[in-house]
């Protein structure tokens, strides 16, 4: 019979304490556990070995468990992915780098205790702690960073917080995949890009602004287009607080502000800011080579020295006291860049310089060398067409006999130019229905397509000369001095190209979502289109076979590219212009002749009146579409506004006067023109491109 003793033998534990408490199958094995072995514990059965307490079963002993991970990683290691101590009030990894250590409170944790004012730098002040989750310090993205960036008294909406990780990452993959082909952003090597920020050394303001030109031209979210603005002036303040020791990275970060600043329709901005970005390149001598680099590195740099370059052409319009690089072949000292592959899988090649090999005997030209890619073409359409719009603006302010003897070989030359470039094509890049289909997947279609385009709006702008009534063209007393013939010939080639422009857009178009992100350009040539297309439907609709209906066909296929390819400020302006043109037709005004060897006056509109400008509204902040009326120009209709010539300079005495000679009416040293910057509705938009393609008239006045 067995016993029934009321305190049965206590068995011998086969589980050790610590496998207990970490709740693992342990092997029972005396001394030391394959667990407590492997994992450098102490091992016990019957004692307590720890400090932190966890209760053994039946109230047993408790022991100090070591942790193999730390309750939760402070924010910078956390977004860097890197491991973290865990250890307070700074991990390790923050306390090597001198960085701000901050942990997220836990669902379960006790709020933790405010830095102290001493520790906490003026942007973490004024962010709320859901702002300052996925925020690294300014010197974790860079060493090229200042503190002094943003005021201390800026609010918090207006100072953003850095992005996360999952936020960057996001970011570069749409940059890389939508907007990188676009010719001026095309100096960013994703590799090395990549690289640096893993290694938490990629500069702050240039991922600042790559948030920002991706958030306006890329769908990232709710909300996301205001952070970006926020990150493109706060990236602004980092490059100019550190103005007197520029760098690649910030001159980068330039040139995308830059970029960013004319599709959010702000000009004068744009403006003034290029002028620091081209003395930012001058002092690091991008415009010449620089052996002692590695390819990828002079690479990067002659694409960003070009990138700049565009940029001044596109301000400029070809009026050279506006430019930086007007004399591009004498100041700019290094070659087209190579082609994406050459420059993605660091492969060096010598390319061409800006102007092209002479034609060969019989006007041969070579073939174009496989090194080159289409931003060297971009490159060279900008070239050409700066030096189209200086003649014609040569000619539109000044139609002496003389120059009206030397324009049809002007003319010439540059058509010549024109064809040459286009006959040095390689059959897979020609502008032909095969050509757009096979890349209409790749991300390289739209810098395709907007090559194609600026030929053709090349030839728009050199023959819009011969087209009376619009701005750009020759008064009637000049065109009356050329031969009927050459005029006629010059207008019909402007009809054609303009109607081949609109088929492909309509290519663009059957292309349907996967239509690309292009640049500014697209909808500025699409206005352009549009507008010759109505001209051509007023004065040559039967020799030429247009209709009504065949234009307005032709335009609306024009507003639904600039719809469909460029977001913003600025290209919804442009589009309402085509959208005026669509309901009101092209206004052209009657110009009485102008005497023999004078330049017409650009201070008069319709019927030659004379008019006042008042003081336009800044540019920086105007509505989208709006047009600042010039005073006797306040009764007229929107087109009859476009029609005239722009009297940016030409202002009232009282509108002259600046505020601080009001009421005054002696001299003043501080009199001044009232708004004289004001770039914006000259440039682009509501008749903006107009000014874009001829150039600022008489702007040289405004001081």
């Amino acid at each position: 019979m067995m016993s029934t003793s009321p305190h049965p033998q206590k068995r011998t534990a086969t589980t050790c304490v610590t496998c207990r408490a970490r709740k693992v199958r342990c092997d029972g094995r005396r001394g030391v556990c394959a667990n407590c072995e492997r994992l450098g514990f102490g091992c016990s059965y019957d004692e307590n070995v720890g400090v932190e307490v966890v209760s053994g079963d039946n109230n047993g002993p408790s022991i100090s468990v070591p942790r193999r991970r730390v309750r939760q990683a402070c924010q910078n290691c956390h977004a860097r992915k890197a491991r973290c101590s865990g250890s307070l009030p700074n991990c390790d990894r923050c306390r090597a780098q001198g960085l701000e250590c901050v942990y997220r409170p836990g669902k379960r944790s006790l709020p933790l205790p405010l830095p102290s004012p001493t520790a906490t730098s003026p942007r973490t002040a004024a962010m709320p702690d859901d702002v300052l989750m996925g925020q690294g310090p300014s010197n974790d993205y860079g060493t090229s960073t200042s503190s002094t960036a943003s005021p201390v008294s800026a609010p918090a909406e207006h100072v953003p917080a850095d992005p996360d990780d999952a936020l960057a990452l996001r970011v570069f993959d749409n940059f890389f995949r939508h907007v990188h082909h676009i010719a001026m952003f095309s100096f960013l090597h994703r590799p090395s890009l990549m690289e640096r920020y893993h290694a938490a050394s990629l500069d702050r303001a240039l991922v600042l602004t790559l948030v920002g030109i991706t958030a306006l031209l890329t769908d990232l979210g709710p909300g996301m287009e205001g952070y970006g603005n926020r990150c493109i002036e706060e990236a602004v303040s980092l490059c100019l607080a550190d103005l007197e020791k520029p760098t690649i990275p910030h001159l980068q970060a330039l040139v995308i502000a830059i970029k960013h600043r004319m599709l959010s329709k702000r000009f004068s901005g744009a403006f003034m800011l290029h002028a620091i970005a081209s003395r930012f390149a001058t002092a690091l001598r991008l415009n010449h080579e620089n052996p002692d680099l590695c390819f990828l590195a002079r690479e990067s740099r002659r694409r960003l020295m070009w990138s700049l370059y565009m940029l001044d052409s596109s301000l400029s319009a070809g009026q050279p006291e506006f430019a930086l690089w007007a004399d591009a072949e004498r100041q700019i000292h290094v070659q087209l860049p190579c082609n994406e592959r050459n420059f993605d899988f660091d492969l060096p090649e010598p390319t061409e310089t800006l102007r092209p090999p002479a034609p060969g005997p019989g006007g041969a030209v070579a073939p174009l060398p496989d090194v080159l890619g289409l931003m060297a073409l971009q490159i060279r359409i900008h070239w050409m067409r700066t030096r189209i719009l200086q003649c014609t603006s040569r000619m539109a302010l000044s139609s002496s006999e003389d120059a009206l003897a030397m324009l049809p070989s002007q003319c010439a030359e540059l058509v010549a130019e024109l064809e040459a470039f286009e006959a040095r094509l390689p059959p897979s890049f020609r502008g032909c229905e095969a050509n757009f289909r096979l890349r209409s997947y790749s991300p390289r279609l739209g810098i395709f397509i907007m090559t194609h385009v600026w030929w053709r709006q090349c030839h728009l702008d050199l023959f819009r000369l011969f087209l009376p009534g619009l701005r750009e063209a020759l008064g009637p007393a000049a065109l009356q001095q050329l031969d009927g013939h050459f005029v006629m010939h010059q207008r019909r080639s402007c009809y054609e190209h303009a109607k081949a422009m609109a088929d492909m857009f309509s290519q663009l178009l059957a292309l349907g979502s996967s239509a690309p992100v292009t640049d500014l350009d697209l909808p500025g040539c699409a206005f352009q289109c549009a507008r010759v297309l109505y001209h051509g439907l007023q004065t040559d609709g039967g020799d030429m076979g247009f209709t009504q209906e065949r234009v307005q066909e032709l335009a609306t296929v024009c507003l639904r590219a600039a719809r469909q390819s460029t977001p913003g400020p600025a290209s919804a302006a442009i589009q309402a212009d085509i959208e005026r043109l669509l309901s009101s037709g092209l206004h052209l005004p009657e110009i009485p002749p102008a005497p023999p060897g004078r330049a017409r006056s650009l201070a008069t509109g319709l019927n030659n009146t004379p008019y006042l400008a008042q003081p336009m509204p800044n540019a920086d902040h105007m509505p989208a579409g709006s047009v600042p009326t010039p005073m006797g120009a306040a009764a007229m209709s929107p087109m009859a506004a476009l029609s005239m010539p722009m009297a940016v300079t030409t202002l009232s005495s009282a509108a002259a006067r600046s505020q601080a000679s009001v009421g005054t009416n002696t001299s003043n040293a501080f009199e001044e023109v009232a708004d004289g910057l004001n770039f914006g509705p000259e440039l682009f938009g509501a008749e903006s491109w107009l000014a874009l393609s001829h150039g600022w008239a008489d702007m040289g006045q405004f001081s």
